[in-house]
């Protein structure tokens, strides 16, 4: 799936998030979502533009993972991207960072 640092995994996202491609989004991010890590990193550094469906399928994705026990992060996030993110508040729920080495920094900060 992505690199991985035991508890932690990485989901790398090399595409723009369109109509095109947004069920195979949704089926990627779900089988993410069951790996066995405990932390996992959506990184979307190739990413320039997400539609509607995709930032829903993110927002579904936090929460599932957290129902079973599992942080969902973001890294990689672009200008275009983080202002999209910023509008819809997603900070709020879902912690975001500049780097992959931020997010795992982040993790390994926090009790791993």
């Amino acid at each position: 799936m992505g690199a991985q640092h035991e508890l932690i995994d990485v989901f790398v996202w090399n595409e723009d998030i369109t109509l095109n491609n947004t069920e195979q989004f949704r089926k990627a991010m779900a089988k993410f979502i069951q790996n066995p890590a405990e932390y996992l990193i959506l990184n979307m550094e190739q990413v320039k533009y997400i539609n509607s469906a995709g930032l829903g399928i993110i927002a579904n994705s936090v929460m599932t993972a957290r129902k079973q026990q599992k942080e969902l992060v973001i890294a990689g996030v672009r200008d275009s991207l983080q202002e999209i993110f910023h509008i819809v508040k997603f900070a709020s729920f879902i912690k975001i960072f500049d780097t992959e080495k931020d997010a795992i920094n982040f993790f390994m900060e926090n009790g791993i």
